[in-house]
C-alpha cells in the first residue's frame, strides 16, 4: 500500500511539474477563426507577439481557403517555405527579388487552382523593420502585374486585385487579395494589436 501512495505522490509531482513547465498560451480572437497566439510575459505596453501561421491558418479556415498553397517559415520541408526560386517567381523578376533575410517570420496562402482567380493572404513579421516599405513594393508589384494581365486577358477576374491591400503595422507588413479583403484585413489588424 504504502508503494502505491509513494508512486501516486511521485504520479502528481510529475503531472503539476509538466504543468508548470507549459508557457501560458493566450490567444485574441481576430474574428471566429483568426487568431494569433500572445507571447507570456509581456507587458500590457508592449505589442503582442503574433504567430503568422496560426494567422494564415486562421485565416484560410475562416474563409474556406482550402484549394492553395501555404508557405511558413517555419517549415523545413521543400515546397513548404519560399526558397529563392519561389521567391522571385512570386514577388520578383528576372533581375531583382525581395531581401527575404530581412524578414523574420512569414506565412502565406497562395491560390492558383483557378489561374484566372487571385487570391492571396501574407503576413510578414519583419527582421529588419526599415525594410518594410521595400517589401510592400514588391507585394504591390505583384498585384499591379496581375491587373495589368487582367487588362489584357479580359478571362482573369480583377475582382480581388482591385480589393487588394498592402499595409504594415509596426514591424509587421501584410497583403490579401480576396473577395473578403476588408474583413480579413480587420482579422489581421485585430491580431497584431
Amino acid at each position: 500500500m504504502n508503494k502505491i501512495k509513494t508512486a501516486a505522490v511521485l504520479l502528481l509531482c510529475a503531472l503539476l511539474c509538466a504543468a508548470a513547465s507549459c508557457g501560458k498560451k493566450t490567444e485574441t480572437a481576430g474574428g471566429e477563426g483568426a487568431s494569433a497566439a500572445v507571447s507570456a510575459g509581456e507587458d500590457a505596453g508592449e505589442s503582442a507577439s503574433a504567430d503568422p501561421d496560426e494567422l494564415v491558418k486562421g485565416i484560410c479556415e475562416k474563409y474556406n481557403l482550402t484549394n492553395g498553397f501555404i508557405f511558413t517559415s517555419s517549415s523545413t520541408e521543400l515546397g513548404e517555405y519560399l526558397d529563392e526560386d519561389l521567391i522571385q517567381s512570386y514577388y520578383g523578376d528576372a533581375d531583382d527579388a525581395p531581401d527575404f533575410s530581412k524578414v523574420e517570420q512569414y506565412c502565406l496562402y497562395v491560390d492558383e487552382s483557378d489561374p484566372d482567380i487571385i487570391i492571396d493572404v501574407g503576413v510578414f513579421k519583419m527582421a529588419d523593420p526599415s525594410y518594410a516599405d521595400t517589401l510592400m513594393q514588391y507585394l504591390q508589384a505583384r498585384i499591379d502585374v496581375k491587373i495589368e494581365n487582367g487588362a489584357r486577358y479580359t478571362n482573369i477576374d480583377v475582382e480581388t486585385l482591385k480589393k487588394s491591400v498592402v499595409a504594415k503595422t509596426g514591424s509587421w507588413v501584410y497583403y490579401v487579395v480576396s473577395y473578403d479583403t476588408a474583413d480579413i484585413v480587420n482579422d489581421i489588424k485585430a491580431a497584431l494589436k
